[in-house]
């Protein structure tokens, strides 16, 4: 699926802000919240920072419900569009450079161009050339945190950085 949006006329410029905060994102394909089961440990910080400190522990078994998430770019990934290209109803003309801000699963990414964001297929996931059916460059990926909010059975809120190994996050199977 290929998608185009504007995230508001305060963050018009050509290059993006970072950190940029891409807010209520599950960020790969088949991504979802609702209840979790941990397979392994892990910690569950007070807020979206590992300063704010620990909030609680996950153990391996137990359920939390995960809430929303946010994903915050900390250095933008490069693209070069080397032929012009139609995104949806974006059309980029060849020489374009795309900021990426964050994958999004199955070759989706978020990215900037010209003021606003826009998803689309650019299979961002590594540095490569581009060939006839991708025709852009992508000279360099986006370094992201992925923080997902979850509350305990307590009732205790807090938040995972970069969430792995919890059954229930992935609705193909994961």
């Amino acid at each position: 699926m290929i998608f185009v949006f504007a995230l508001g006329p305060a963050q018009n410029t050509d290059v993006p802000k970072v950190p940029f905060t891409d807010r209520d994102v599950c960020p790969f394909e088949c991504c979802h919240y609702g209840e979790w089961t941990a397979r392994v440990s892990q910690r569950a910080y007070k807020s979206s920072s590992k300063d704010s400190g620990l909030a609680f522990t996950i153990r391996p078994g137990e359920k939390v419900y995960a809430l929303t998430g946010l994903v915050i770019t900390r250095k933008l990934g490069i693209v070069i569009v080397r032929k012009q290209t139609r995104f949806y109803n974006l059309t980029v003309p060849a020489g374009a450079k795309l900021y990426v801000l964050h994958l999004s699963g199955e070759g989706g990414a978020l990215f900037w161009y010209k003021g606003a964001a826009h998803s689309a297929e650019l299979y961002a996931g590594s540095v490569h050339k581009g060939d006839e059916t991708y025709p852009w460059d992508v000279l360099s990926i986006p370094q992201t945190e992925w923080w997902v909010k979850v509350r305990n059975l307590h009732g205790v809120a807090g938040w995972i950085l970069n969430p792995r190994e919890f059954r229930g996050m992935d609705a193909c199977g994961g």
